[in-house]
């Protein structure tokens, strides 16, 4: 396979300035995923980390490769596998549930249409370590550009069905933030020596999570203050511990308190596909997004991982223990499944989801 260099900087080209046009022209090629890797993948991911790892370390612009505390080639290193690993499993996660959503399951159409997509995030990202100061705004506008993209190119790369666009695509980016967390906490902790340090920039801070603290004060200005904040959570819950009783048994307060807390996630997870869906009908027959659009895009794709972690949010900032919360949980599942079968603890607590068993019935 010849790598073409008149056609990779045509298809570059043709992303930032007729991006529909080359769409349709290249998803009509029907590459495979090692020919996309060759021609634009490859050559983005490279030229991208490579050019923001020295620019960020020369002249002090933002990356989200930039890891401090790692020397050149270890962050240049981490930095490529990271970029490749995250690019990876975002096909995936698109590829995978079009399948499972009434559309078409191709992850060779899926790693061209995320390469397509991203064009815009990896020429920002460039340009936003190159220029101090309103460098992250630039990187910004092309993260939200390429969230509007991939909106737009989903669709007509993986037949979604109409009705389901919106699962798909927030669904999709749900799976990939997680996954690309657990992977790059994993990476960065083996390599670099700082587990809270991964692919989103130093997104996750040293400080502890403070469940006093406001939602609009994340500890951060940067752009993944959101991720910054949910980082801080989790680890806070990881912490958490809990002795349970020996005989097993739940009681009525422990019950109640779940209950609780799981009509507060369901809430919140409504309210952010309620607006998810606003955000579709408004933009559905759009060409182009205004800056209101790419906001709101971006809102969208950081509140998906809120989203996602809603449940443990909701036991955090209420002053609640994360793995009492798991373990009170586990218990009445197993009533559940047992019928209340078995010993006498699971008698007792089988009769505590009775007496709740109607708002507690949709998740067991």
């Amino acid at each position: 396979m010849s790598f073409d260099i008149n056609k990779t900087i045509a298809l570059i080209k043709g992303g930032l300035l007729d991006h529909e046009a080359t769409w349709r022209s290249y998803l009509g090629e029907n590459p495979g995923w090692k020919k996309t890797a060759f021609l634009l993948v490859g050559p983005l991911i490279i030229g991208s980390v490579v050019l923001q790892v020295i620019f960020s370390r020369l002249i002090g612009g933002v990356s989200m490769y930039a890891y401090p505390g790692a020397n050149f080639l270890v962050a240049l290193i981490v930095g490529l596998l990271m970029a490749a690993v995250g690019f990876a499993v975002l096909a995936g996660a698109f590829s995978f549930l079009a399948g499972q959503l009434g559309g078409k399951k191709n992850f060779d159409r899926a790693f061209a249409a995320v390469a397509l997509a991203l064009i815009p995030g990896y020429v920002a990202g460039i340009i936003g370590a190159l220029i101090p100061g309103i460098g992250g705004l630039i990187s910004l506008a092309g993260f939200v550009i390429s969230l509007f993209f991939l909106w737009k190119i989903m669709p007509m790369t993986l037949e979604v069905p109409q009705e389901k666009r919106l699962p798909h695509f927030a669904g999709s980016l749900i799976v990939a933030i997680i996954i690309n967390v657990i992977i790059s906490a994993v990476v960065v902790s083996t390599v670099i020596g700082n587990p809270m340090r991964g692919n989103f920039g130093g997104a996750f801070g040293d400080a502890g999570y403070n469940s006093d603290r406001g939602d609009n004060d994340s500890g951060s200005s940067g752009m993944f203050s959101e991720m910054e904040r949910q980082g801080r959570l989790i680890e806070a819950a990881q912490s958490d511990r809990f002795d349970p009783p020996a005989d097993g048994r739940l009681d009525n307060d422990q019950v109640k308190q779940l209950v609780a807390v799981m009509e507060k996630t369901e809430a919140a997870r409504e309210r952010y596909s309620e607006r998810m869906r606003k955000m579709a009908e408004e933009m559905e027959n759009k060409e182009s997004p205004s800056f209101s659009d790419l906001t709101s895009i971006y809102s969208g794709a950081t509140g998906a991982f809120s989203a996602s972690n809603a449940e443990m949010e909701v036991v955090k900032t209420g002053g609640g223990n994360w793995a009492e919360h798991q373990w009170v949980k586990s218990q009445l599942r197993t009533a559940v499944i047992q019928q209340g079968e078995g010993s006498n603890a699971i008698e007792h607590n089988f009769g505590l989801y009775q007496k709740y068993e109607d708002e507690l019935s949709a998740y067991f």
